[in-house]
């Protein structure tokens, strides 16, 4: 199933409709959709698909040339034997099969010819830099193993760096595309999808998976994937992500438990993991800059080259529910206890939808007009105060507070107070808004009248402005309770 990435589609045709030949690799996580964009840009050209396996390099030899003979027969004289002893042999021809004809060739999977021949990089790389100018080939590099491609390309010790054209990340859904997305095929409810959004994220192959197992029900959909004996996503984390992170995967694993659990400054990691604080520095690092598993968060008023206030949070939505409810359980998997972490669910689940929520109305607000263009969206913490979201340029300053559950008029009306008394510690000077976000907000009129930014799921999943005039004409006033 295709949805989306019309620009990526539209990037790759460029690229293809100019002369000469182009190296393009696309890039990122498994299960991102970047076999489907592939298969979707050959759709209408001449063309080659190549999944490397990790196999003999005969077999897969064998596979490449049943791939050829099928797309390439009627433009290859009859009397031609095709025949490849070598993978060099098989890209030789390409490059000159090119020179007459435009055509594309996709590696799927790229990374795996460091298992099947690991000198194939070198030698790729020097018919390239031969014969490129004289053919005419679009060249896709596939790859599913971040840390892997980058290494491969843009590590100056390798024998591929320099030689790509265009680097393409292809990033999972954001929140409300996926929403579009399982529209397509379910009838989810807002709420379930926040639920289910939480847990899976935006990778499409995880939200195909409510196409057989969502029947109205999130926690039910979620206790199917995850929590039984034959769940389809139990041992997900380990076959993505060992692979990955190669023999240490163990600390690595530790790590992002470790952040999924709330242990978010270096100094509680190393508690937790046992890690000395050198060695989690030196993950962090790596988590963070080399994988992108990980976020590196300061509080959205300090600088973030100098601010000792520093916190880290998983980038994926899905890793996060996983170890977090998972991997933390894993003995009691191996045990066939399934009871246990699905009370470990049940018990803290709401919790865990609710961090998610304030990451959603924090791209909401950033997305939003506010009547000023904010230097910067995210949240801030000090001494154990902490406010959800905050926006702010030279002149204007957003406050709000976020909560995964349905308010009365007199809830959100506490919460806006104290929201209040904290902003007085908040270093931001500027005229100061205050808002709330909430599942759903009993008089959610009234508080905007009296000035107020009041914002439920129906207004952050609809995109909805957040008031008619935004930051514009706020009383600002604490009615009595």
């Amino acid at each position: 199933m295709f949805y989306d990435r019309e620009r990526e589609i539209e990037k790759l045709n460029s690229l293809h409709s100019q002369p000469g030949s182009t190296f393009v690799v696309i890039y990122g996580r498994r299960r991102v959709g970047k076999t489907a964009l592939a298969r979707e840009f050959l759709r209408d050209k001449l063309g080659l698909y190549f999944f490397v396996g990790e196999k003999d390099e005969a077999l897969l030899l064998e596979e490449f040339q049943e791939e050829i003979e099928k797309n390439l027969s009627e433009y290859l004289p009859s009397y031609l034997k095709l025949k490849f002893s070598t993978l060099e042999e098989l890209f030789e021809f390409i490059l000159d099969f090119s020179r007459e004809k435009k055509i594309v060739v996709v590696f799927d999977e790229f990374q795996n010819f460091r298992f099947v021949k690991p000198l194939f990089f070198s030698s790729l790389q020097k018919l390239w830099d031969l014969k490129k100018e004289e053919s005419n080939l679009t060249l896709l590099a596939v790859g599913s193993y971040v840390g892997m491609i980058k290494r491969l390309f843009m590590d100056r010790k390798e024998p591929l760096f320099g030689r790509v054209d265009e680097f393409m990340k292809l990033k999972p859904f954001d929140f409300w595309k996926a929403y579009g997305f399982v529209r397509e095929f379910a009838g989810v409810s807002p709420q379930d999808f926040v639920e289910l959004y939480s847990a899976l994220g935006g990778m499409p192959r995880y939200l195909l998976y409510l196409k057989r197992y969502y029947s109205g029900n999130a926690r039910k959909t979620l206790d199917d994937l995850f929590f039984d004996e034959f769940a389809p996503l139990t041992e997900e984390g380990f076959n993505v992500l060992k692979l990955e992170f190669g023999r240490y995967y163990r600390s690595y694993f530790s790590i992002l438990e470790a952040v999924s659990l709330g242990h978010v400054t270096p100094k509680e990691i190393s508690d937790r993991t046992g890690l000395k604080l050198l060695t989690v520095g030196k993950y962090l690092s790596e988590l963070t800059n080399h994988y992108e598993y990980l976020i590196r968060e300061v509080p959205a008023t300090e600088n973030p080259g100098k601010t000792r206030k520093v916190a880290y949070s998983l980038r994926d939505e899905f890793f996060n529910f996983w170890f977090r409810f998972v991997y933390h359980n894993y003995q009691h998997v191996e045990e066939g206890d399934f009871d246990t972490l699905r009370d470990d669910f049940e018990g803290n689940f709401p919790a865990f939808v609710g961090r998610e929520y304030e990451k959603i109305v924090r791209e909401f607000v950033r997305r939003s007009d506010l009547g000023f263009k904010p230097l910067r969206v995210g949240r801030w913490w000090h001494k154990g105060e902490e406010i959800d979201v905050v926006a702010y340029d030279r002149k204007n300053v957003l406050l709000m507070e976020v909560k995964w559950r349905d308010l009365r008029e007199r809830e959100a009306l506490k919460i806006l107070e104290n929201l209040q008394r904290k902003s007085n510690i908040v270093p931001l000077r500027g005229e100061k808004k205050y808002g709330i976000a909430a599942r759903s907000i009993e008089g959610k009129e009234d508080l905007r009248e009296e000035g107020f930014l009041a914002v439920d799921l129906q207004d952050v999943i609809n995109q909805r402005p957040l008031c008619p005039s935004p930051l514009s004409g706020s009383r600002q006033s604490i009615p009595p309770a």
